[in-house]
């Protein structure tokens, strides 16, 4: 006599197969929203560092200079800066105002690239990011080199991301020559 259905280890072979098919697919699925939230981490930083390039670019590409500077600070040639919110990029801009970048850590833990104009309110020109670290601007002359920082976490491990460019200011009389 012949019964119909599973013996017991067809049961439990079947069973096994069945997890791994599901312990692979969640593998998977894991890994796509990894390597998704990654790209859209690097999406949204280089997002926010183009914006905030362009917008230093074109104030700095409209200066104009006061009494022979455009550039107040860094003020000696060939320096450095980690622009901090004590520590800015300052610039005389198209009318003579003083416009000055920095980096400013919110009370949040994020930070943003602000801009202020004279003795106005400074205003964020970036989203608040906890990606967003360093802001660096090196004065050759009258080009700046800036440096903007970040830093992406991703599979337990974190990176960092730079994203630099050269603005110059058309109208500067300053030497390039140190």
């Amino acid at each position: 006599m012949r019964r119909n259905g599973f013996t017991l280890i067809e049961l439990i072979v079947s069973m096994a197969i069945l997890l791994v098919i599901v312990t692979v697919t969640f593998g998977v699925i894991s890994r796509y929203y990894t390597v998704r939230t990654f790209y859209e981490q690097q999406t949204e930083l280089q997002k926010n560092l183009v914006f905030a390039m362009d917008r230093l670019a074109d104030d700095f590409k409209q200066a104009s200079y006061n009494e022979d500077v455009i550039i107040k600070k860094p003020s000696e040639n060939n320096a450095m800066i980690d622009a901090t919110e004590g520590n800015s990029l300052t610039f005389y801009g198209s009318n003579k105002e003083e416009i000055s970048y920095y980096l400013k850590q919110n009370v949040n833990g994020t930070y943003s690239i602000y801009r202020k104009v004279n003795t106005a309110a400074a205003q964020p020109i970036t989203e608040d990011m906890h990606q967003l670290v360093r802001l660096y601007f090196i004065r050759y002359g009258g080009e700046i080199t800036v440096t903007i920082v970040g830093e992406i976490s991703y599979f337990g491990k974190t990176n960092q991301i730079s994203f630099t460019s050269l603005v110059y200011s058309r109208n500067s009389p300053q030497a390039t020559n140190p």
